[in-house]
């Protein structure tokens, strides 16, 4: 009796866990931004540079700065379509380096010596090269598309198969792993579409593992590889291009029926992709379209698409050909464009075959090879000049895209030979020169997606040249271009000036007290209309010690308690006046049934290392972040305390915008598997293993005074142990600088930065006194001179403070620099 009780609680439990979970994919189904994402493809073209044979250590050096140098002059041009995995039988090698993926290599090496089984870029070698090359394209102007093949870690040859000789044993041991360690066991367990497919009768998730025994490899792809490198990536990827999405379709999804419960696989890919960057546009290669090709030369999108990968018919071999096939190849594949005309840039409005919705804003992009034979060789190229000008000005001018497949001179090799070759840089040239004039006829045209402004720093003279014919243009080529600067957070210390015929300086000193990012316009007007791009300035800050980095530390040795709030202090501070004293304290809160507790726990931790407690855990793990997900800790309430003017006039609300600036790990148990979590504002980041012990982890751009931290994924989460030493603040000195709260302009002080010699009015101070930023009197002088000699000391930040003979106290900032 108490079994069949048992199996019925089951059953009902079972059944409202369902029903949750499909009101929950009911809510995902409609998503408002789907094609919108990929709105800043609209109308644009972009290259796709595609090195290969990366594997066992080929990434290792490798670098696209040749590429775009060759490229440098080209000023329609979007964005590049570069490769983070490869394609076909070698798509588990991947240009970022990743630990996981790393350790699937197991030192092997074949009878030369040489590795094998190693898919991706050593953590020994000290640099990502995948990194690296996107923020090159973006210092270029240019966006981000980026290329995965979506059989990743699986063998292309199917069940049975084998992989080629330089990864024979990658994919059994990507399964090997999958199948035994506790954390994927526990992600495939958690969903049952990751190891069933949708009933549209029953409206549930049945069991096929049978059917599709390698559906589950491909979610853990996606939650263990995929969101990795997303997280690690960010915003600095603007889309991801999936090709071979046939590989959803081999395992369960359906590429076709529209229906979202039908398409996890695909869901799952953008889910890891939006983990980093939910602004990213996706596109799944899903072949072209076949049975209704006369409606639409685009397949179906699947609710994962932002816009379409737009595979070019005939596997892309001979796409311009007027001779093979009826039709031929180039009306089949020209009917892309055609496609783009008809729908104004979006693949599936209009007359379409299929009658959905939700995929009516899913722009048209077409990816096609500029050679007859291959996207990254080949010698004769598929369209003639004239036919490659249509096709790029109709594409463009109706608001599609295209990714063109360059011809290297190399497809690998050194970097010098990763370049296109001589006859497909003429014909982008004169594709160049034709948008150029056409495709935005009459107010003056920008270059590129991006026009990319140099870095200013506090207290240096700024210097920026936009010149005509490079960054901005005429399409007619007649009469002047003016430029003007436009928006509420244009710098005030910023001038926009034509200094000779074509060419504008952007030009100034920036009176910034702390690293800054402005965002306004800059507009480009001729006789014709106006053209405006939107740039961003950085204003960066050399000097660190302008930052009275404060130091929070635990009490040593000590448990404050299960469900107890550790109030955490700073040591005794004097502020800038040189009188008032205080502390800063905060706030760290345990999870429920949880104490925070601090002690040496091995490695480098100290009596004030600090980690958690209260839940019977052995000795010396009580002072560390230890094991699973459930150890976290909230990090909130900055307090000024023990606040003491001590006879100055400064007050406890002159402090103000005290802010997290980091965090130092330390203890770190075993390299690569000691992770950390992160959340703000209800999103958790994944911030990987700890590179390093002791580890800093940075928080002063989140510019936050509240957040979380605790123990993240893992390969072994029982090696997974950390302490904290210390977290440290930022505090804003700005309001600090003045006791009577005189007028700081009433002393002119020059050079500003200096070198040595700093000269002011002649005001006659009583004394002259010379503080660092973190408060100690370095210098004090009784002189009637109108200069003080600081070479002696080191660069940084330093506050001035003079007395004059009426009394007046006046704090001013200098900074010196040689």
């Amino acid at each position: 009796m108490k079994k069949s009780i048992d199996l019925k609680l089951i059953f009902i439990v079972f059944s409202v866990f369902n029903m949750i979970l499909i009101n929950h994919i009911e809510a995902q189904k409609n998503d408002p931004n789907q094609g919108l994402r990929a709105h800043w493809l609209r109308g644009t073209w972009g290259i796709n540079w595609k090195p290969v044979n990366l594997y066992n250590g080929g990434h290792e050096g490798l670098s696209i700065e040749p590429f775009l140098n060759q490229i440098s002059h080209i000023k329609t041009i979007d964005y590049i379509q570069v490769h983070l995995g490869e394609s076909s039988i070698k798509s588990s090698v991947h240009m970022g380096p990743h630990s996981l993926l790393e350790s699937f290599w197991e030192g092997d090496t074949d009878a030369n010596g040489d590795p094998i089984n190693l898919v991706v870029p050593r953590a020994s070698y000290g640099e990502d090269p995948f990194l690296e090359i996107v923020k090159a394209i973006r210092a270029a102007g240019l966006k981000v598309m980026v290329y995965v093949n979506s059989s990743n870690m699986l063998s292309r040859e199917g069940p049975g198969g084998s992989n080629p000789d330089y990864i024979p044993n990658i994919t059994e041991r990507w399964k090997e792993w999958c199948d035994t360690n506790a954390e994927a066991q526990a992600f495939i367990a958690s969903q049952p579409y990751h190891t069933g497919v949708w009933d549209e009768t029953s409206k549930t998730y049945i069991n096929s593992e049978t059917e599709f025994p390698e559906r589950k490899y491909m979610f853990c792809y996606a939650e263990f590889v995929l969101k990795e490198y997303a997280i690690r990536y960010g915003d600095l990827l603007d889309a991801w291009c999936f090709d071979s999405g046939s590989w959803m379709g081999m395992n369960g999804d359906s590429q076709t029926n529209g229906i979202y419960e039908d398409q996890m696989i695909f869901n799952a890919f953008k889910a890891a992709c939006h983990a980093g960057n939910p602004d990213a546009a996706l596109s799944f290669q899903n072949s072209p379209e076949r049975d209704t090709e006369e409606l639409n030369p685009f397949s179906e999108a699947v609710h994962a698409d932002d816009f379409m990968f737009g595979h070019p018919y005939n596997g892309g071999r001979d796409g311009g050909s007027h001779t093979i096939g009826t039709p031929s190849l180039y009306s089949r594949n020209y009917a892309h464009i055609e496609k783009m005309k008809e729908t104004n840039g979006y693949a599936h409005r209009g007359s379409d075959p299929q009658t959905w919705t939700w995929d009516d804003n899913v722009v048209a992009h077409y990816d096609p090879p500029m050679s007859t034979t291959s996207w990254n060789g080949g010698n004769t190229p598929a369209l003639t000049d004239e036919e490659f000008n249509l096709w790029n000005l109709e594409a463009v001018q109706n608001g599609g895209a295209i990714s063109w497949g360059l011809p290297l001179v190399k497809k690998s090799g050194t970097n010098e030979q990763l370049v296109g070759t001589d006859w497909a840089l003429a014909q982008l040239n004169g594709m160049d020169a034709h948008l150029m004039e056409l495709e935005a006829p009459g107010a003056p045209n920008w270059s590129r997606q991006e026009t990319v402004l140099s870095e200013a720093k506090i207290g240096e003279v700024y210097h920026h040249v936009l010149e005509e014919g490079k960054d901005f243009w005429d399409p007619e080529n007649i009469g002047a271009i003016s430029l003007s600067l436009s928006g509420d957070n244009v710098p005030t210390w910023i001038t926009l000036e034509q200094t000779e015929p074509g060419i504008w300086t952007l030009s100034g000193t920036s009176t910034d007290t702390k690293a800054t990012t402005y965002v306004f316009d800059i507009v480009a007007q001729d006789t014709d209309g106006s053209n405006t791009r939107t740039v961003s300035l950085e204003v960066a800050n050399d000097t660190k010690e302008e930052e009275m980095s404060v130091v929070i530390k635990a009490v040593a040795n000590t448990n404050y308690g299960v469900d107890q709030t550790a109030i955490m202090y700073s040591d005794v501070l004097t502020a800038l006046d040189g009188k008032a004293t205080f502390k800063i304290s905060v706030n760290v809160t345990p999870q429920i049934g949880k104490a925070i507790s601090s002690g040496v726990s091995g490695g480098l931790t100290t009596t004030q290392s600090w980690g958690l407690s209260g839940d019977e855990r052995e000795g010396s793990k009580e002072n560390m972040f230890y094991g699973e997900k459930v150890d976290w800790v909230t990090i909130s309430d900055i307090q000024i305390i023990e606040f003491n003017a001590n006879g100055g006039t400064l007050q406890e609300s002159d402090f103000e915008n005290i802010t997290f600036k980091s965090l130092m790990i330390v203890n770190g148990q075993t390299l690569g598997k000691d992770a950390i979590a992160f959340t703000i504002n209800e999103e958790t980041i994944e911030l990987g293993n700890l590179d390093s012990n002791p580890f800093s982890i940075e928080l002063q751009d989140k510019n936050q005074t509240s957040f979380s931290i605790g123990i993240g994924n893992s390969v072994d989460q029982s090696s997974n142990k950390w302490s904290v030493e210390e977290i440290i603040l930022s505090i804003d000195l700005s309001e600090m600088l003045s006791v009577e709260k005189v007028e700081k302009e009433s002393v002119v002080l020059w050079p500003n930065p200096t070198s040595g010699i700093v000269h002011f009015d002649e005001i006659n101070p009583q004394f002259i006194q010379v503080y660092d930023f973190n408060g100690r009197l370095l210098k004090s002088e009784v002189s009637s001179a109108n200069y003080l000699d600081v070479s002696e000391f080191n660069n940084g930040v330093y506050i001035f403070k003079f007395r004059l003979n009426n009394g007046e106290v006046i704090h001013k900032k200098v900074i010196k620099k040689n």
